[in-house]
């Protein structure tokens, strides 16, 4: 039987998986990242190498899983985190540290780079440095869907003039759709012969996982941060949040928030703490939980810091207060993406370590209204897999996407008891950030 390889790079980690032809889960490994540098400045630094070093271990790791399985790998899609990059010369080798998304030295990935003051470069998001690592060809394209937010226009599925005058003499990738034929692994990496297709987005690939292709189901995705994606039959855009398309018409409408798992890195024993605040019930101090400075969706502002009504009585309430302000977050969100124009959210998927509490998924259930189905096996490593599946086959890589089956989940239910305490808070939280939303 064949299989398809997902490899996911985030901040702290490089997954990879491994999916047969039915779409079933079969393996999965990981393996570390080099520690994210936070200067002074706000410059947040990775050790590119550790990116290339880590490929290597995952796919060579995985490879042999599918060995033992009797599988033979065929194809392989790269997904990462949108937004980080790195500069390397005419030969691929990268000559400034990976610039992270959330990088504070200035507001878009071009600007950050033009700041490096190196003009005659070659700039790489992280699919087209592991890339060319991966087929031994430099000028691998990118696709439109990591290339985002740098700067491409998906009329012309090529960069926008403004990004090009931005770039200056640093040389720019060329543009490709998701699902497009990259190129094989090369004989020299002593791997099984692969194609490679372009990607998606962390974020994306999250959706595809977990959402199915129905308008307007969405997925949270809980991890360092919060990113929301919802499908939609139109593409909208406005502060912090735009739209990618998976071709052929298909619009993932969306943002990311630095709100998310990061928010709870102050507490300890979150297993207990989250069965206690699942008791505590409904918390009286109303929070916008930052823990650094800036923010891209649902508030677009980057010097906002975190915002509250008052101190919590005690560790419970303020950690129960932080769950209930991203999910008052998570539904300021959808509510955003419907205005611009995006369909009104009729169904909720979460994926990421977020998904595994069962008192953060009722709660958000409860501020939504709506059940939230956590599929815990979803994430971006199968949706980066499912991606090379569906463009193994001919047709619309959308079309094929639709084919493959979701992995099973569990169901929660609203929370008919704090349904309405929890909608006053929502509406004090409103109030509450009212004037930092601009």
């Amino acid at each position: 039987m064949n299989g398809f390889i997902g490899l996911d790079f985030a901040t702290e980690s490089a997954r990879a998986l491994l999916l047969n032809e039915t779409g079933q889960v079969l393996a999965r490994t990981n393996a570390k990242l080099a520690p994210v540098i936070v200067g002074a400045d706000g410059s947040r630094k990775q050790d590119p190498k550790s990116w290339i070093a880590a490929l290597d271990q995952v796919l060579s790791e995985i490879c042999k899983q599918a060995v033992d399985l009797k599988i033979k790998p065929i194809a392989l899609s790269i997904t990462a985190t949108s937004g980080t990059f790195v500069l390397c010369d005419k030969e691929g080798a990268p000559i400034t540290s990976g610039v992270m998304y959330n990088d504070g030295t200035a507001n878009s990935p071009l600007e950050r780079a033009a700041k490096l003051g190196l003009p005659n470069s070659y700039f790489k998001h992280v699919p087209e440095f592991l890339l060319a690592h991966l087929t031994g060809y430099n000028n691998c394209p990118s696709d439109w869907s990591h290339a985002l937010k740098t700067g491409v226009d998906l009329q012309t599925n090529d960069w926008t003039p403004a990004a090009k005058v931005q770039a200056g003499a640093m040389k720019l990738p060329n543009i490709c759709a998701p699902g497009a034929l990259i190129g094989e692994v090369s004989k020299r990496h002593n791997l099984p012969a692969m194609k490679i297709y372009a990607g998606m987005t962390d974020g994306c690939t999250a959706q595809i996982s977990a959402g199915g292709a129905d308008y307007g189901n969405a997925v949270t995705t809980l991890g360092t941060t919060m990113v929301l994606k919802l499908i939609s039959k139109v593409n909208v855009s406005g502060p912090g949040f735009y739209s990618h398309l998976v071709p052929e018409s298909m619009w993932l409408a969306g943002g990311a928030s630095n709100l998310g798992g990061i928010s709870l890195q102050g507490f300890s024993d979150l297993d207990s703490l989250g069965n206690r605040a699942g008791e505590y019930g409904p918390a009286k101090t109303i929070r916008y939980p930052l823990v650094g400075t800036g923010d891209r969706f649902p508030i677009a502002n980057k010097t906002l810091t975190e915002i509250s009504t008052g101190q919590a009585k005690d560790e419970i309430e303020n950690y129960r207060s932080t769950l209930e302000g991203i999910g008052f977050a998570e539904r300021l969100s959808y509510e955003i993406l419907r205005d611009a124009g995006a369909p009104t959210l009729s169904a909720v998927t979460t994926v990421g370590g977020g998904a595994k509490s069962a008192t953060w998924n009722l709660i958000r259930a409860t501020i939504l209204n709506l059940e939230i189905t956590a599929r815990p096996e979803a994430g971006s490593d199968l949706g980066a897999a499912m991606i090379a599946l569906a463009a193994s086959s001919n047709g619309h890589l959308s079309e094929n996407l639709t084919k493959i089956p979701l992995q099973p989940g569990t169901v929660y239910q609203p929370m008919g008891s704090e349904a309405h305490q929890l909608q006053e808070s929502y509406e004090k939280f409103l109030v509450l950030i009212a004037k930092y939303r601009g």
